[in-house]
C-alpha cells in the first residue's frame, strides 16, 4: 500500500504539469481564434467562448457586459484591415478557473497607412462542462516612445538650470549634446528628449512627459511633470 501511494505521489507533479501544459495550449489556441474574429466581426466565435457573466474592460477604460461587447463587435469599416498575433502567452490553471496574460501584436492598415501597436491583456477563464469560457478580460496599451523631435543647442540651453518642487526637493537640468539630462540627489540621471517645442519625454517612459512653461517674455520659468494627465509643477530658480 505504501509503495502504491508513493508511486501515485511521484506521478502527481508530472500529471499536474501535463494538465497545465494542456490548458495553456488550449487557451492560447482559443485566444488566437477570438483575436482572428475581431477584424471580420465574427460574433459566433465570441458567443461560443464567452461566459454569460463576462466583464470586459477595454484599453479605453470602457467596461462592457457580454451583451454590450457582442453588440459592438462589427467588421472593420471599408478601407481598414488588420490582424492580431497572440505572443508571450502565459497561463496558470487553478482548476475551476485559469488566468492568462499575453501581448496582442496588432498590425492595422488604415486607408493605406500602416499602424503597429501592442496591447497587454489578462483574461480569467471559467472551466465549465462545455469547456473553457471567458469570464473576465482587461486590456491596456503598451506605451511606445513618440517620434523624437529636434532642437538646436541654443534652444536646449534655455531649459538648463535648477528646478524646485519644494524647499527640500531640487533637481538640475543640463544640456548634453542633442538632449537634456536631469540630475537629482539619490537618483540615477534621466535623459529628456524633445518631442515637440517645449514638450520632452524620457525614452522608455513615454507616459510621463515634461511640459516646460514660459512667462510672457518667453523665458522658461518651470515645467509640469505630467503623468497620466496629472501635473506636478516644478519652478525654475531664478538667479
Amino acid at each position: 500500500m505504501k509503495r502504491l501511494l508513493a508511486a501515485v505521489l511521484a506521478l502527481a507533479p508530472a500529471a499536474a504539469y501535463a494538465d497545465a501544459a494542456s490548458t495553456e495550449a488550449t487557451l492560447k489556441k482559443i485566444t488566437q481564434e477570438m483575436a482572428d474574429a475581431l477584424a471580420p466581426g465574427d460574433r459566433a466565435v465570441w458567443e461560443r467562448y464567452t461566459d454569460p457573466s463576462l466583464i470586459y474592460a477595454t484599453e479605453d477604460n470602457l467596461v462592457k457586459t457580454r451583451k454590450q461587447f457582442l453588440a459592438d463587435l462589427t467588421p472593420l469599416p471599408a478601407g481598414y484591415s488588420g490582424q492580431i498575433a497572440i505572443v508571450e502567452f502565459r497561463s496558470k490553471d487553478f482548476g475551476p478557473f485559469a488566468v492568462t496574460t499575453y501581448i496582442q501584436d496588432e498590425h492595422e492598415n488604415v486607408e493605406g497607412h500602416e499602424l503597429h501597436a501592442h496591447y497587454r491583456t489578462t483574461d480569467t477563464w471559467r472551466r465549465t462542462p462545455a469547456g473553457w469560457r471567458l469570464a473576465g478580460s482587461e486590456t491596456f496599451s503598451v506605451p511606445i516612445d513618440p517620434p523624437a523631435g529636434a532642437a538646436s543647442p541654443d534652444a536646449l540651453a534655455n531649459f538648463e538650470g535648477r528646478y524646485r518642487l519644494s524647499p527640500k526637493t531640487v533637481q538640475t537640468i543640463r544640456r548634453d549634446g542633442d538632449h537634456l539630462v536631469v540630475e537629482r540627489e539619490g537618483r540615477a540621471p534621466q535623459i529628456l528628449v524633445v518631442e515637440s517645442g517645449d514638450v520632452f519625454f524620457t525614452p522608455g517612459r513615454p507616459r510621463t512627459i515634461r511640459v516646460f512653461q514660459r512667462n510672457s517674455a518667453g523665458a522658461v520659468i518651470g515645467f509640469a511633470d505630467r503623468r497620466e494627465g496629472v501635473d506636478l509643477t516644478w519652478a525654475k530658480e531664478i538667479n
